[in-house]
């Protein structure tokens, strides 16, 4: 803008939708953190820990398609502040459960709005900006996502070490109501303007199965599907382990915090990786180092040296998620881009459903190890796969 006062205004809204980012990564790793712990001290076993967690992710994932499809007609600002304002209304629900089983109930609505949320942050993103900028937005974006994962573990264990695992859960919904104030603060997006001038898209469904056609958008979904996986086997089950072994809810939100911080680190970096590595690759490459900390993770189950996994946790996270976002937003039509968004959020979800179901039991039946080591190897055939796709042009843009 040519004022000065339009260049502050601009800046001011950017810096506003960087911190949107801080909304779903750290509301999932808060109550990620929290709800197994709370259904521990409730009496649930690792096999119905992992169903309470996959429910969550089963309601996001039969949902993410037509949530997409509301986000392409509200637009992400409005999708935004009701996504993140019901997820406060939801979490303070969580302080009155004093059976397991409730969280059975609970857990899919909470799933549900904020997935809302998280991808219209995501739609709003990837709505500004050129495609050459993109990776340098989606890197800050990440950055502020990661920072906001970092501190939500290390202040929701605080929290939890000095009023309990009941009362802990008012600090994910005073989050949550934050970042609906942020959402009213937002400009609002070109698309959502071409998204009220056009006729309503129905559920979304169609758009979505066409899109699963385009070879860019199945290698983002497959790195998608690996990505979620990972980082669901390790939030869900090695503060558990933790706690189990004797370390402090405190102690073990700091361990769980590290892979935020490093994710912090690496995400502004994203831009400098893809001067010299394909997109793809290096997504490949950074998830590699999450499935290498599942293999780890059962044998270094001791402190200091178990900050090594979520060390390698964040790498894979803070580098994949914006490369993953600048991919589907380059190889989906503008258009349609918070379909998508929503079919990425299907698979994300579909993988945060299966990972802690399928882990859970199988660490409920054969043991820590084995689970770990199971996940870990599943991540890498998935990223095996990719690797071994011939590379197509218009699977995503060259790197600069």
């Amino acid at each position: 803008m040519s004022s000065a006062g339009g260049v502050v205004q601009s800046r001011r809204l950017l810096l506003l939708a960087y911190l949107s980012g801080a909304f779903g990564q750290a509301m999932t790793a808060q109550v990620t953190f929290l709800v197994p712990l709370r259904a521990f001290e409730l009496g649930a076993d690792f096999d119905v820990i992992g169903l309470i967690i996959g429910a969550s992710g089963l309601a996001a994932a039969l949902s993410s398609v037509s949530l997409g499809a509301v986000i392409d007609r509200l637009g992400p600002k409005r999708s935004f502040v009701l996504g993140t304002a019901t997820t406060a209304l939801l979490s303070v629900l969580f302080v009155f459960i004093t059976s397991y089983w409730w969280f059975f109930l609970l857990q899919p609505l909470v799933g549900v709005s904020r997935n809302l949320g998280w991808v219209a942050s995501q739609s709003y993103i990837t709505s500004i900006g050129t495609a050459q900028e993109r990776p340098k937005l989606t890197g800050r974006f990440t950055f502020f996502g990661a920072v906001g994962q970092m501190a939500g573990p290390v202040l929701v264990g605080g929290m939890a070490q000095l009023v309990g695992f009941r009362w802990a859960f008012l600090f994910p919904a005073a989050y949550a109501l934050a970042f609906a104030i942020v959402g009213l603060l937002l400009g609002e997006t070109r698309a959502r303007d071409h998204a009220l001038t056009r006729k309503a898209q129905g559920s979304g469904f169609r758009s979505a199965l066409q899109m699963v056609a385009l070879p860019g958008i199945r290698v983002v979904l497959l790195l998608t599907f690996a990505r979620v996986w990972i980082n669901r086997v390790y939030a869900a089950f090695l503060p558990v382990t933790l706690v189990a072994t004797g370390l402090e809810p405190g102690v073990v939100g700091t361990v769980m915090a590290t892979s935020g911080l490093v994710a912090a680190a690496v995400a502004p970096t994203t831009g400098f990786w893809t001067r010299f590595l394909s997109q793809r690759t290096a997504a490949v490459l950074g998830l590699g180092c999450g499935a290498t900390a599942l293999l780890l993770a059962p044998h270094i189950a001791v402190v200091p040296i178990v900050y090594l996994v979520p060390a390698l946790i964040g790498i894979g996270g803070g580098l994949s998620l914006p490369l993953l976002l600048g991919m589907i937003a380059t190889a989906a039509p503008a258009d349609k881009r918070g379909v998508a968004l929503g079919l990425r959020g299907t698979v994300n979800q579909t993988a945060g459903t299966a990972a802690p179901v399928l882990i859970g039991a199988l660490i409920t039946a054969v043991g820590l190890t084995l689970g770990f080591t199971t996940g870990g190897l599943a991540a890498a055939a998935m990223l095996l796969a990719v690797g071994l796709r011939r590379r197509s042009d218009r699977a995503e843009p060259a790197a600069p």
